[in-house]
């Protein structure tokens, strides 16, 4: 099978573009050809990408760049920086439909979002496109509106009216261009329901369910890592961009809810605000007794934070997948989760604590009850599930193993389809 894959620039680092990487890593190791067509620099590329013999890689460099009139504020960076993208794609779209004359794909695999601005036009000469996103558009939209009163304390009108003009936009788009797709793949069940609702997609259109894998070497156990220096407490960990939809509002309340227990628990919260979206001014509200806000981690600092705490919460009200699940799991680390997070589907309730989204009263009853958990005999086999569970549900092998069964069941219907034709 040969595959087109179109998508972000695939990094060393986390989020949509770590995942990129360890996907086209496994799909070179299980055999698979793929030609890679990024918008970027050749020089950015992660080095075990280009030494792998079954990816072929295309680049298309971008004349956008950081500090210029365009680029000096977040939104304008986000807007512009996903403009430049797209006239990247573009090219990129019109080299993909060259080398597929000249040898041709069983599929184009689009990762990470839906706008298919560049592929659309060339659909009728292409083989079927299946497209993997991390997010769609609506359901940010759909928070944006709900938590207008949140963005207010944190933000001007002006950006709030461009973001929501964006978010419009984008999923005017979306929803036309989800259907000149001839197939989805949806991180989880949720996110599915989700995209079928607000595309107003049939409900005859199959949806394949494809998470997202977890560097289980990078995120692991480490019985003798040095906990979070919080007086003896122990620590929840909020990991997560300081922004709409994420519940970080949840996390201001339960630190004023857990004031009885301030000196056991102790919430650290981490995370910087995205482009287009910045809440930060809620956590002035924060109650300073249980809660700590540290800003942003990168590096090897965020591989080690949880080794440093007793558990996560993500009490997100929208999210398709949540790699911090994943990652907390891999580390020996139970969550608390609500029930609209992605990465919490399927996963052993002993260790992945669920609670309808945007109850804090669930909320809170979750973190008293895991915390008597883990001051019990129960804590070392609940660490120990956290880890096989993550194993079990989201190591690469096994994620793209399932990737590669639903493409080959893709190619294998087209190709029966153009028989019959």
């Amino acid at each position: 099978m040969r595959i087109a894959w179109i998508g972000p620039m695939p990094n060393n680092d986390g989020g949509a573009k770590g995942v990129g990487r360890m996907i086209l890593l496994e799909l070179a190791k299980q055999g698979i050809e793929v030609d890679c067509y990024f918008p970027g620099k050749p020089a950015d590329l992660p080095k075990e990408l280009v030494r792998e013999e079954k990816l072929k890689i295309y680049c298309q460099p971008s004349n956008w760049e950081w500090n210029r009139w365009y680029s000096r504020s977040n939104f304008m960076k986000f807007l512009t920086g996903q403009l430049a993208n797209l006239k990247c794609e573009v090219k990129l779209a019109k080299l993909l439909v060259e080398q597929h004359q000249r040898n041709p794909y069983d599929l184009v695999y689009q990762f990470s979002h839906i706008e298919i601005h560049a592929l659309k036009k060339y659909k009728k000469k292409l083989p079927p496109i299946v497209i993997h996103p991390s997010v769609h558009a609506a359901g940010e939209l759909r928070w944006h509106r709900k938590e207008a009163h949140l963005s207010r304390q944190s933000e001007p009108l002006f950006k709030q009216i461009a973001v929501r003009l964006l978010l419009m936009t984008r999923s005017y788009v979306q929803r036309r261009h989800i259907r000149v797709a001839n197939h989805v793949l949806s991180l989880s069940e949720n996110f599915a329901k989700e995209m079928t609702q607000d595309y107003r997609l049939s409900p005859m259109k199959k949806m394949y369910y494809v998470p997202n894998p977890i560097d289980l070497e990078r995120y692991h156990p480490n019985p003798n890592a040095i906990k979070y220096d919080a007086d003896g407490r122990m620590t929840f960990l909020f990991v997560s961009r300081i922004a709409v939809r994420k519940g970080v509002e949840m996390m201001v309340e339960l630190s004023h809810r857990l004031s009885d227990m301030k000196d056991q628990i102790h919430i650290l919260i981490v995370g910087n605000h995205s482009l287009w979206s910045d809440y930060r001014g809620l956590l002035r509200q924060l109650n300073t007794d249980v809660g700590t806000y540290v800003g942003k981690l990168t590096g090897n600092k965020m591989n080690s934070i949880y080794h440093a705490v007793d558990a996560l919460i993500q009490p997100s009200h929208y999210e398709p997948f949540g790699l911090t699940v994943g990652e907390a799991l891999a580390s020996g680390r139970p969550v608390i989760a609500s029930d609209k997070v992605g990465a919490a589907e399927g996963v052993d309730e002993r260790c992945c604590r669920t609670f309808t989204a945007g109850d804090m009263d669930q909320l809170e009853q979750c973190v008293r009850k895991l915390y008597a958990d883990l001051n019990s005999t129960q804590a070392i086999e609940i660490a120990t599930l956290a880890r096989s569970e993550a194993v079990r549900l989201y190591s690469n092998p096994v994620v793209v193993s399932h990737l590669v069964s639903i493409l080959h069941e893709i190619a294998g219907a087209s190709e029966v389809a153009c028989a019959r034709e």
